[in-house]
């Protein structure tokens, strides 16, 4: 059975955590004004996901990676949906601001973040709605690496407009130790589609989707792997989640810059260039990314190891 959102604890973790690594949760400093001289910018940052309240953070920073960021604990911020004011969204603390109103697909939001001794911010996006998974088939052996250590794979069959520009985000989350989550590596692209965005990561639109169904081939690897009485060794299979997001224009053109971002900051300066990537932004007046996503979920995938 596919399920449209998370029902449990831990897979509302799995639903923050990509929110959490980029806004630096519980990293804030807070200010009483803001002051002229500063070289710092305001900073809108939310990520909008289907069924769960609008949060949005509100902050100064001069970099994606200043730490500690400086929280903006005065601010009037200002949610509408579809063009209609739905409510003033809460101070809850490090400049976390929560609303009651759940997000929805196919709804624009709207937010404009009032400061005093600055500039109003505003930006908004429109929500997409979901597609829906159809297949799942999961490849124990899809290929071996390098080393000779087979790797497996994930067929994922989904639905997809093709009279409509979509976007789309794959997550695969493993649980190799209970309720630990970690993320596999995506290794040997094949898929034309992803071919096609020019990155190694699960970020793409249907530009070369004809169909209304496709099926996307993955590869991948969890990072361990086994031999037993001699054979060759095998990556190890642990549980596993699809999530098919369909993301914001906006969502995808964030995502796309920030992996950049991230390649040409941690590039170790020999055989990797150091590049300064800018990261894309959608806030007036100001910077940062309000954008968002609607998902679908698999259930937990148990893959068996075959004789």
């Amino acid at each position: 059975m596919l399920t449209q959102i998370f029902k449990t604890s831990t897979r509302s973790m799995l639903i923050e955590l990509f929110f959490v690594v980029i806004f630096f949760s519980g990293c804030y400093k807070p200010i009483d004004h803001l002051s002229p001289q500063m070289n710092d910018l305001t900073t809108v940052n939310s990520i909008l996901q289907e069924g769960y309240p609008v949060k949005v953070h509100v902050s100064l920073a001069g970099k994606l990676n200043t730490l500690p960021a400086k929280a903006i604990e005065n601010a009037q911020v200002e949610l509408y949906v579809d063009g209609v004011f739905a409510e003033k969204l809460n101070h809850i603390e490090n400049s976390l601001y929560i609303g009651k109103t759940v997000v929805e697909g196919g709804k624009e939001y709207f937010c404009k973040a009032i400061i005093p001794d600055a500039d109003t911010l505003y930006c908004s996006d429109k929500m997409p709605l979901a597609q829906k998974i159809i297949k799942i088939e999961h490849i124990n052996i899809a290929g071996k690496d390098e080393e000779g250590t087979s790797y497996p794979a994930i067929r994922l069959t989904f639905s997809n407009n093709p009279n409509i520009r979509t976007y789309y985000e794959i997550q695969i989350s493993l649980f190799a130790y209970k309720d630990e989550i970690s993320f596999p590596n995506i290794l040997n692209v094949v898929d034309p589609v992803i071919l096609n965005e020019g990155l190694p990561i699960l970020l793409f639109s249907n530009e070369l989707i004809s169909d209304s169904v496709y099926t996307m081939h993955v590869n991948y690897t969890t990072g361990g792997s086994f031999s037993s009485n001699g054979s060759a060794y095998r990556t190890s299979l642990y549980p596993l989640i699809i999530e098919l997001r369909t993301v914001s224009y906006n969502y995808y053109r964030f995502r796309k810059q920030y992996y950049l971002y991230e390649q040409g900051r941690f590039a170790n300066g020999i055989t990797e260039t150091m590049t300064a990537a800018p990261l894309f932004s959608n806030v007036t007046n100001g910077t940062g990314i309000f954008a968002g996503y609607s998902s679908m979920f698999s259930d937990t995938i148990k893959p068996v190891y075959e004789r």
